[in-house]
């Protein structure tokens, strides 16, 4: 492929040559190029394009119009119409070809290999740098400038999930590292954007005990229970409700 493309999904969906961004205006020309970066390597059909760029009101001519969008895409990334480049048609679609080091999503997902092989090797300060280089290359909500209500439900939950797990392994490392005041700022940001999500909750209860905040632990697994029960009609799980209890308990072993 053309070394000098970078193509980012980590954030609002951005394409840059040498450097400078790359403009796509048309809100159909984000969604075709979307689409082809999330299975970037294989062929996607033209019907799964038809499916992202139309949740209703499909054209009579969905087939012909999709097949425009690709053109104008091509163009707008400097691409020949037909034969060698990074994105091909193929039969029964297209291919859009991205080496490793000019995608971002699979930037993201290699340095998370290394972070895994670290943590294996019992590495945690190489395992902590590789999950902040990860986390690094996200730059707000993934593909928040892509509007297809069908590309979003599949692909950004995933994508999302990817992001919070190591969000908390990095969490949990800064914690067992002693650096439970600098979290705790982190994580009341984050359980007021997920608050359903637990493993956020149990992380400041701890962070708040060991910064000698025992109270305001303890208030934040009330207001966890209340959010549960609010929202999902729930108790927190076991790992929460020992936490709670070890904290009441001034429990010694949570001083480490």
């Amino acid at each position: 492929m053309d070394g000098d493309l970078e193509f980012r999904i980590l954030g609002p969906l951005e394409v840059a040559r040498n450097g400078a961004t790359v403009a796509l205006p048309s809100a159909k020309q984000r969604i075709v190029l979307a689409t082809l970066l999330l299975k970037a390597g294989h062929v996607v059909e033209v019907d799964e394009l038809i499916d992202h760029l139309w949740q209703e009101d499909v054209p009579s001519a969905a087939r012909a119009t999709a097949q425009a969008y690709v053109m104008r895409l091509r163009r707008a990334l400097g691409e020949p119409t037909e034969g060698a480049g990074v994105l091909r048609t193929h039969q029964n679609g297209y291919l859009l070809t991205v080496a490793p080091e000019q995608f971002d999503l699979t930037r993201f997902t290699a340095i998370l290999d290394k972070a895994d092989i670290a943590a294996r090797a019992r590495d945690r300060p190489a395992e902590a740098a590789y999950l902040h280089e990860a986390l690094s290359l996200w730059r707000g909500r993934p593909l928040s400038n892509v509007s297809s209500d069908s590309l979003r439900r599949k692909e950004i939950p995933w994508l999302d999930e990817s992001r919070l797990r190591a969000l908390e392994r990095r969490i949990q490392i800064d914690l067992e590292s002693g650096r439970h005041r600098e979290t705790i700022s982190e994580l009341q940001v984050l359980i007021s954007e997920y608050p359903l999500r637990e493993q956020f909750w149990t992380q400041l209860m701890l962070a708040l005990y060991r910064a000698s905040r025992q109270a305001d632990a303890l208030d934040a697994y009330r207001r966890l229970n209340k959010t549960l029960a609010d929202e999902l009609g729930l108790s927190p799980g076991e790992e929460a409700q020992r936490l709670h209890a070890a904290i009441l308990n001034q429990d010694l072993q949570l001083a480490t």
